[in-house]
């Protein structure tokens, strides 16, 4: 795996990390009754933000394990 796709992979997983526990606390807000306005569309970007960086590690191992089975293919 190249320097380049490590750092988006691992840069994807600490944002998604990072927006996890955003969303995790904001929900728990949410269900003690204590949310704003704010807090609410700050939760519906969080939840957003959490599945496009999930989408995007999953995508980039998704591509590096369809190279390795080509590569593998390859040497067959």
């Amino acid at each position: 795996m190249g320097g380049r796709v490590q750092l988006v992979f691992w840069s994807a997983t600490v944002v998604a990390v990072v927006l996890l526990g955003v969303t995790w606390t904001l929900a728990d807000r949410l269900g003690a009754g204590g949310a704003s306005l704010e807090e609410d569309v700050l939760l519906g970007v969080a939840g957003a933000g959490l599945a496009a960086a999930s989408l995007v590690a999953a995508r980039i191992v998704f591509v590096l394990g369809r190279l390795r089975r080509r590569g593998k293919d390859g040497e067959r």
